[in-house]
C-alpha cells in the first residue's frame, strides 16, 4: 500500500488564509454592495465582521481589506457604490457624507530605487474627520488626513493634510476656498 501524501503546512495555511479571505470578500463586496440590504442589515454586517460603526451607512457600499480596520461615526452616509479598501485602518468622523463612487484607498505599492515596484503592498491609514462632505467620485489615497468642516469637490484627489473649513478641489486637491466656521 502507497502512502499518502500529506499536504504541507504551508499549503494549508495558505489555503486557511484564502478561504478566509474569500469569505471576507463575499460579506463585504458581495453583500454590502448590493442596493437591496436594508441599511439596519448592513449596519449588522459590518459590526459582525469587526468594524466600529456608529452609524448605518447608505445605499450601496462596498468594503474590501479588513472589517476590523473601519470605524465610522454616528450619522455617515455613504452613497451608492463607495467603495473603502481597509488593508490600513480607516476612520470616518460623525455626520460626514461620502458621494456616489467615492474611493478610499490604504495600500500602495512602494517603487524600489531600480524603479520597479514592489509587488508586496504596505498600508498607511486614512483619516476623515467630523463633517466632512466629499464630493461624487473624489479619491482619498493612503495616508491621508481630512480635519473637521471639509468639502472636497467631485473628482479631487486627495493625499497630504486637508485643514478645517476649507473647499478642496483638484488633482491634487487644493484648498481653494475658505468656509465659514460653525458657531
Amino acid at each position: 500500500m502507497a502512502a499518502r501524501k500529506v499536504p504541507s503546512p504551508t499549503f494549508l495555511s495558505r489555503l486557511r488564509e484564502d478561504v478566509l479571505s474569500a469569505g471576507e470578500y463575499a460579506l463585504c463586496t458581495l453583500l454590502l454592495g448590493t442596493p437591496f440590504l436594508p441599511r439596519a442589515v448592513r449596519r449588522l454586517v459590518l459590526v459582525a465582521g469587526g468594524a466600529d460603526v456608529r452609524s448605518s451607512p447608505g445605499m450601496s457600499m462596498s468594503l474590501t481589506g479588513s472589517p476590523r480596520n473601519l470605524t465610522m461615526g454616528v450619522g455617515v452616509f455613504c452613497n451608492r457604490n463607495v467603495t473603502i479598501e481597509a488593508v490600513a485602518p480607516v476612520r470616518i468622523g460623525s455626520h460626514s457624507a461620502l458621494g456616489p463612487q467615492v474611493l478610499v484607498v490604504t495600500s500602495h505599492h512602494a517603487l524600489g530605487d531600480d524603479g520597479v515596484w514592489n509587488e508586496h503592498a504596505t498600508g498607511r491609514p486614512v483619516d476623515i474627520g467630523e463633517r466632512v462632505w466629499i464630493g461624487a467620485r473624489a479619491v482619498v489615497l493612503p495616508g491621508a488626513v481630512i480635519e473637521d468642516d471639509v468639502v472636497v469637490a467631485a473628482g479631487a484627489v486627495v493625499s497630504g493634510r486637508l485643514t478645517s473649513h476649507g473647499l478642496y478641489a483638484g488633482v491634487p486637491a487644493k484648498r481653494i476656498r475658505e468656509l465659514a466656521a460653525a458657531g
